[in-house]
């Protein structure tokens, strides 16, 4: 009788509240599935939310499960200098500046970010990721807006080029047009989550990143507000859609003003107000 009475609020909750924020997960308990999250409660969807997944009966306690990465995405897209602090006394551009990392630099929330012997130092961005929800092409800012799924948080890692040429034994001063955002291509490089969150205004949010370490009093905190982005989620996306197909699950983390260097050992946390916080350690591979 308990499990039935959590199941009817749980559905009847889902009903009254299709036009307000939705939270999303994905999620592993023995299988994988895709679930809505209401409290601490998940409850299973029968596949994801964006194919319009139901309700399946069954439940599940947040702190019982592994939570994953809340899509997979095919295409993860990052954004540069897309803050109006980037471009004080420039110039500003008409069209967003971005990059491709693989579906490999995927992570979840409690993930390690692993270093690879390559490097020895990273930095890390705080940022708010756009999730697609529908297929687009060639899409106005009607059609991208409409295909956005919902939001969550992001952290763009990158190697420093200065790690990556001591490592090699390069020259320190190397001149480098690619190799920077190379190296935001390693394997975890992308963390994301913990949920999507469908429904709210992205404005005026504020994103803070706080690092701390376990045996030192080195700390960094740095906050930034989505009131000062340079374009529209819908602009953002509709510009890339015009550059190459997106579908349900890819992400796009959309930049960030200021990325700070730290090494393993640190612990990094991103909070977005009213969309939780993502945490995850840089180590050394073993």
């Amino acid at each position: 009788m308990k499990y039935l009475l959590i199941i009817i609020t749980l559905l009847l909750h889902m009903n009254t509240t299709k036009a307000q924020e939705e939270i999303f997960c994905r999620y592993d308990d023995g299988r994988i599935h895709y679930g809505k999250v209401i409290g601490e409660i998940i409850a299973e969807l029968d596949k994801a939310p964006w194919e319009d997944g139901k309700v399946t009966g069954k439940t599940k306690n947040l702190t019982d499960v592994k939570i994953l990465t809340p899509s997979e995405p095919r295409t993860i897209i990052g954004l540069g200098k897309s803050y109006s602090e980037s471009w004080i006394g420039k110039v500003i551009p008409k069209g967003v500046r971005w990059f491709i990392k693989p579906p490999t630099s995927a992570a979840a929330n409690g993930d390690d970010i692993v270093l690879p012997p390559s490097l020895d130092e990273v930095k890390v961005e705080s940022e708010l990721v756009i999730v697609i929800g529908k297929k687009i092409k060639n899409a106005d800012e009607k059609e991208a807006e409409q295909a956005i799924f919902g939001y969550t948080i992001g952290n763009d890692v990158v190697g420093t080029v200065d790690s990556y040429h001591k490592l090699q034994s390069d020259p320190p001063d190397m001149p480098e047009s690619i190799l920077a955002t190379g190296l935001k291509a390693c394997d975890g490089f992308q963390p994301f989550g913990p949920f999507i969150y469908r429904g709210i205004d992205w404005k005026n949010r504020n994103v803070v990143l706080d690092v701390s370490y376990e045996n030192s009093d080195e700390k960094i905190h740095h906050e930034q507000n989505t009131k000062t982005f340079l374009y529209t989620p819908a602009k953002i996306v509709s510009d890339m859609s015009k550059v190459l197909t997106l579908s349900p699950g890819d992400i796009i983390s959309t930049g960030t003003i200021k990325s700070f260097p730290v090494k393993p050992g640190a612990v990094v946390k991103i909070t977005i107000d009213g969309m939780g916080q993502l945490v995850n350690n840089i180590v050394t591979a073993n």
